[in-house]
């Protein structure tokens, strides 16, 4: 089929399903179809409904976004370009996705069938198959064609090739299952080094940061409304933004003041009660909301086509009322997660137990919580101890009278 004189509707489905072959996770292929979608409405306001490249470069010129969703914008022109000129998928971001090993398809497809009983997501799936096609391809080279020949030699020069250290546990996974399944004689797994990723503590603001925020949304207008709204269910009750983007009507009880919702990372249910200025915010958005009722999600994009808020959204619009609300962010995280941080931060240096602070943000380990106890610089130097003044020998070595001699 020529697509370069299709309908945009045919070409766009097209894009999207050779995209959806290749394993793009949903929430991808909905960027990509809501990007579609506006470009769709600018051939529209230009007198079209046929894609050109001329077209998809006028879109790029004429789009003011911020940097981040551009380059979003620019990736899915790309797509339909070479969709258009017939040529074959190619990856624009990263390293190209590689294929696999067909003599090795049986073991790799057995541990993925395991992982996914043992109830791993979707996403932690292809992660794994992605990080073990890398490492078989490794060892086809090193002229390996059966598993059970494999050699310690081979683990080695294959984990000298991977930069990633995060994947050490998927291999060493890999490697437990096919000795238990009797695909190899020898676990190896004990050859791949535990890494254990370097802690950082999250990013937090204070409450007078947040309200700085909130005070330069211009609720005059409904898409202040909107956001006013989002940012107080993620600042108040440490929704992710994902599930904020999810939210239906059906989850709120006004009534009771209770949201409750599965979440879309654990999938577990979590209910919370809302802070009245939740409960507020969001009668006062839906009171504007035409699009509720017609779908059943709370929060939409405010240009057509009206799709349910991304979560692209969500950190577009904070980021705009961080710099608007004059919060400095140097350095810092800035998108909605920090709100979630700063929530878990505070109720901690407040005096709640981690298993209060576990429970409302639906977290299922209770070690993480620990993870966003903020230190308060300022309270720990009211609690220091002056050391005593230096004397004898320590007060020579540190006067430069005295030389220590090390062994």
């Amino acid at each position: 089929m020529d697509y370069a004189t299709v309908p945009f509707t045919e070409l766009k489905e097209a894009v999207l399903n050779q995209l959806k072959s290749q394993k793009y996770m949903d929430s991808t292929l909905t960027t990509y179809r809501r990007t579609y979608n506006r470009v769709h409405v600018f051939l529209n306001e230009n007198g079209t409904d046929i894609y050109s490249h001329e077209f998809g470069k006028a879109f790029i010129m004429k789009s003011d976004v911020c940097k981040s969703t551009l380059s979003a914008y620019v990736c899915a022109i790309r797509r339909l370009d070479d969709f258009v000129d017939g040529n074959a998928y190619r990856c624009h971001h990263g390293t190209l996705k590689e294929d696999m090993p067909e003599e090795f398809a049986d073991a790799l497809s057995g541990f993925l069938n395991h992982c996914e009983n043992g109830g791993n997501k979707p996403a932690t799936i292809l992660t794994k198959e992605r990080a073990c096609i890398s490492f078989l391809n490794h060892v086809k080279h090193e002229g390996c064609s059966n598993l059970a020949e494999i050699q310690p030699g081979m683990v080695a020069r294959a984990l000298l090739t991977i930069s990633n250290r995060d994947l050490y546990a998927r291999l060493r996974q890999f490697l437990r299952y096919l000795a238990a399944a009797g695909i190899i004689t020898t676990d190896l797994s004990g050859m791949i080094p535990h890494y254990k990723r370097p802690i950082t503590l999250p990013t937090v603001y204070t409450p007078e940061e947040i309200s700085k925020i909130e005070s330069s949304i211009d609720t005059s207008r409904e898409t202040g409304k909107r956001d006013l709204a989002i940012i107080c269910i993620a600042s108040r009750m440490g929704l992710r933004a994902g599930d904020i983007a999810r939210l239906k009507l059906s989850e709120i009880d006004f009534n009771r003041g209770i949201i409750t919702i599965i979440q879309e990372k654990t999938g577990n249910q979590l209910s919370l009660q809302m802070p009245s200025q939740v409960h507020n915010a969001l009668l006062l958005h839906l009171e504007n909301d035409k699009h509720s009722l017609e779908d059943g999600y709370v929060f939409h994009s405010m240009t057509a086509p009206y799709d349910r808020i991304s979560t692209s959204i969500i950190r577009h619009a904070l980021n705009k009322y961080f710099h608007e609300g004059g919060v400095n962010t140097a350095g810092k995280k800035h998108g909605p997660h920090s709100l979630r941080s700063s929530l878990a931060s505070s109720m901690v240096n407040d005096g709640a137990s981690y298993e209060v602070v576990r429970r409302i943000l639906g977290h299922t380990d209770p070690d993480i919580i620990k993870h966003y106890a903020k230190v308060d610089i300022e309270n720990l130097r009211l609690c220091a101890i002056d050391p005593p003044a230096p004397s004898g020998l320590f007060l020579s070595y540190l006067s430069g009278k005295e030389v220590m001699n090390h062994v």
